[in-house]
């Protein structure tokens, strides 16, 4: 672009000089020209390779379906407002010989966040997809993957759902889908609101600067938050991931529900007990101590280094080949669910009604297989989660969420008509890792 702006600029000189003869002698005309000349033969084959750089990298790298499978996997299937969030991007080349792809996955860089509403359909969060994976290569760069070859990315929750904060889940709880635009892979989370059970604030080393207008150097206090909460039967110890400039992070109602917690995070532990106080100091590096006492009075103590507070995504990862279906009165999905990282693949399967399910509905019936059987009589829609449970790691797990539906709405929707928000199959998705969904 700057060559093309160049090149005008030096016509429009031009045609100024050229249009007062008068102010002109002869020898300096015959300089002007000589060396506008001179200009005009860098300036417009600048000008072209620019032109055609620009054009090269716009071009959409060409989409090869079929043989490239796209896949969504998450680091928990179940989080807390704040929390910390890790998606991992696969694109795996399941064909027999090798195949040229973006790179990385520069084609299929947006995703669309959609919350399920208690009658299973999908309502979107952004008005527009969300493309964190655009600006990561050139468009139009490639790289090649061998047959059964397989390419990973990690995208973090800020780049996914802006505003909920650095790398942080958004706020309100629910069931929600994270899709891929273009290739059709999706993963299902929840957001659980847990109970606060202590918290404390961990004075660090002051953070320092120099203030240009004054020229004095200004402190600011630096706080380190832990604080523990309490869901399902269990509490989590967690701890901040970087300091924070307020002495107070997490934001309860009357009945010490979080609301809403002020900085990223991550869990450090899984505590069976009740905790009842939590306290910390920091060292000379700022490391932290924490120490937390149970119902029992039992205290314990562990040490987490500076370096250490945003911990890597766990070994194990479990999803399912569909994250969103639609059924109506005793239809039958089959289920697949794929473990990575671990020598046992095999899942225990369960199937529970999702929040806002109607009084006296049923979840169905889901086999040791996979095999969900949807139940009879459905009145109203309303949305059921079928869970696949690690049996090597039962902390890990992933969930698809489906949506029941009366025998008339499916038909309806199904010849075209009634506009159901419903997402369409994925070839092949995968929903993340975690404890399985409990209500």
């Amino acid at each position: 672009m700057v060559p093309i702006i160049v090149l005008m600029v030096l016509v429009l000189w031009l045609s100024i000089l050229l249009g007062q003869p008068s102010h002109l002698s002869s020898k300096e005309a015959r300089l002007t020209m000589f060396t506008f000349r001179i200009l005009l033969r860098v300036a417009i084959p600048v000008a072209i390779t620019g032109c055609t750089l620009i054009a090269q990298t716009t071009i959409a790298p060409a989409v090869n379906s079929g043989r490239l499978v796209s896949t969504i996997g998450l680091d928990r299937s179940i989080y807390f407002p704040g929390e910390e969030a890790v998606l991992t991007l696969t694109e795996r080349n399941v064909g027999s010989a090798p195949i040229e792809v973006a790179a990385p996955f520069a084609a299929f860089g947006c995703f669309e966040l959609s919350r399920v509403s208690a009658a299973g359909s999908l309502l979107p969060v952004y008005a527009r997809p969300v493309c964190p994976l655009r600006l990561v290569e050139p468009a139009g760069s490639k790289v090649v993957l061998g047959a059964g070859e397989e390419s990973r990315l990690n995208v973090n929750g800020d780049d996914l759902w802006p505003g909920a904060g650095a790398s942080t889940v958004p706020g309100t709880a629910g069931y929600y889908q994270v899709a891929q635009g273009g290739s059709g892979a999706s993963a299902v989370f929840r957001i659980a609101m847990p109970r606060l059970e202590a918290a404390a604030a961990v004075r660090l080393h002051d953070i320092t600067y120099d203030d240009p207008a004054t020229r004095r150097e200004v402190r600011l206090p630096a706080y380190m938050h832990v604080f523990s909460l309490r869901w399902n039967n269990q509490s989590f110890l967690c701890v901040a991931l970087s300091p924070s400039l307020r002495d107070k992070a997490v934001a309860t109602d009357n009945a010490g529900n979080v609301t809403a917690v002020g900085v990223p995070y991550r869990r450090l532990a899984t505590l069976p007990g009740p905790v009842t106080s939590v306290a910390g100091t920091a060292s000379a590096q700022d490391n932290l101590a924490i120490t937390w006492a149970d119902a029992r009075g039992l205290s314990q103590t562990l040490l987490v280094a500076s370096d250490q507070r945003g911990g890597p995504v766990e070994a194990v990862q479990i999803g399912l080949d569909s994250a969103f279906e639609r059924l109506s009165a005793a239809d039958i999905q089959q289920f697949v669910a794929k473990v990575d990282g671990a020598a046992n693949r095999n899942v225990n399967w369960s199937v529970s009604l999702a929040p806002g399910a109607p009084a006296g509905a049923q979840p169905g019936a889901v086999t040791s297989t996979g095999i969900y059987t949807a139940p009879l009589g459905i009145a109203r829609p309303y949305a059921v989660i079928v869970t696949a449970q690690s049996q090597a790691d039962p902390s890990r797990s992933a969930v698809g969420v489906v949506s029941l539906q009366p025998q008339n709405q499916n038909a309806l929707a199904a010849a075209g008509g009634g506009g159901l928000p419903f997402a369409a199959k994925p070839l092949a998705t995968v929903s993340s890792s975690g404890p399985a969904p409990l209500q």
